[in-house]
């Protein structure tokens, strides 16, 4: 059984960006309109409002750059390449 690791940002949902885009899927929502506006549609990385946007674009793919030296594999996150919300990085391995 092998072992992969992955490595991901976590974003806010207090933060300013994403509450505003947060609030126009939940007016599309409501209001029945079928396609978001598209800074909002570029934001969730959808076109079609629906309630699990509001959870799965917290999670996000980061920059991460292979590292590997004698007996030692891994990942390098540059900090200045993340997207500004981001607030948590999380390492993770599954097996």
């Amino acid at each position: 059984m092998g072992m992969s690791t992955r490595v991901i940002g976590l974003k806010s949902a207090n933060g300013p960006i994403y509450k505003k885009h947060a609030a126009v899927l939940r007016a599309c929502i409501d209001a029945g309109i079928k396609k978001l506006p598209e800074e909002t549609a570029k934001y969730f990385g959808s076109e079609y409002p629906d309630n699990y946007l509001f959870e799965e674009v917290l999670e996000i793919d980061i920059p991460k750059h292979e590292y590997s030296e004698d007996m030692v594999e891994g990942y390098e996150v540059h900090i200045s390449e993340l997207p500004e919300e981001v607030e948590v990085i999380r390492f993770f391995n599954s097996y």
